[in-house]
């Protein structure tokens, strides 16, 4: 009788992560047949599943799957898995392409009610609402207040609210404005950017607004302790601003090979702390190591093992300069949720 012996099942050294790089990369090149069946294969090793379950669901809207992609997105907001706003962003999306209108109103209304919700999330969900409310029959009463509010005389437009109101007020009053010509409550306005106790978000908003309206007179800012004298029409949007993108080139550089998702949330994180600092210059002026707190604070967040001392020579700073650039990342996160 011959002896049986079992094979041994030898595994490569990162077999798992090269098999996620592969996908990835596949992915990028539009070949999504070819990458959704490496993200299966990488599914079956248990490795990396939030990462995983994404590219797949990516993969699913680009075939053209809607059905499959709508099913894990809900799965894996359920289920809690990966940046929930993130998925939701992509879950609505999916709803949109198959017109289930009624199911956005629904989800969206009910993400509105929670405390909440992130600053860079917030406009774009109230306009999908809005937008889902006017798709569905005889909901389109949004859009009528909207354009009544845009026809009233300026006196009787509450612009005591923005000062007066409670914070989903005064986010409404300054949706409302940005429909109008807002020259005439200039004062209110620049009273609102001076008051210290207002929301750092809602004036990034009010500044916005004015940039995009042109103001080219000096306006007056007080935000985060600091006090700034600007131009709006002069001021960068966040595409344009140098230190946002030095910050973003130095992630690349030290992120985004290794692990390209963990770079996209520390981008969408940045943008986030950018949106509550603006116009302040971060402090200190130095990309490197603003990106070397993102970087400790994303391992943190998705429980990454990293090693402190090479991540402090990675980006050449003292352990001191660490734990001061985070503490200040987190206090700049906390303010970015706005708790309407």
């Amino acid at each position: 009788m011959k002896n049986k012996q079992r094979k041994k099942v030898v595994e490569f050294p990162n077999l798992k992560q090269r098999l996620l790089e592969k996908a990835m990369n596949t992915m990028k090149e539009k070949k999504f047949s070819e990458a959704l069946a490496l993200f299966e294969q990488a599914r079956e090793n248990e490795y990396a599943y939030a990462e995983v379950e994404l590219g797949m669901i990516v993969c699913y809207m680009e075939l053209g799957q809607l059905a499959e992609a709508k099913n894990r997105c809900k799965k894996m907001l359920r289920e809690d898995i990966g940046d929930y706003f993130h998925i939701l962003q992509i879950y609505i999306t999916i709803l949109i392409q198959l017109k289930e209108y009624g199911e956005v109103k629904n989800t969206i209304e009910a993400i509105l009610e929670e405390d909440k919700i992130p600053s860079q999330y917030a406009q774009n969900f109230y306009q999908l609402l809005e937008f889902a409310r006017k798709m569905l029959p005889g909901q389109d009463g949004a859009g009528e207040s909207m354009a009544e509010v845009q026809e009233e005389d300026h006196h009787a437009f509450p612009i005591e609210q923005l000062h007066n109101g409670s914070l989903q007020k005064q986010y409404e009053i300054i949706q409302q404005l940005k429909n109008m010509h807002i020259r005439p409550y200039l004062p209110e306005i620049e009273a609102f950017l001076q008051d210290e106790g207002k929301h750092p978000v809602l004036k990034t908003f009010l500044l916005h607004m004015l940039k995009e309206q042109g103001v080219d007179s000096e306006i007056t800012l007080h935000k985060l302790g600091e006090a700034a004298t600007v131009v709006p029409k002069d001021l960068p949007s966040g595409e344009e601003d140098p230190f946002l993108n030095d910050v973003i080139l130095v992630l690349e550089d030290t992120v985004n090979c290794e692990n390209p998702i963990l770079f996209e949330s520390l981008k969408e994180l940045l943008v986030r702390i950018h949106t509550v600092q603006f116009p302040i210059p971060f402090n200190p002026a130095s990309p490197e190591k603003w990106a070397a707190g993102l970087h400790q604070v994303g391992n943190e967040l998705y429980m990454i093992h990293s090693d402190e001392e090479e991540l402090l020579a990675m980006y050449h700073l003292s352990a001191i300069e660490m734990k001061d650039i985070i503490s200040q990342i987190r206090k700049l996160e906390d303010f970015s949720f706005l708790h309407l």
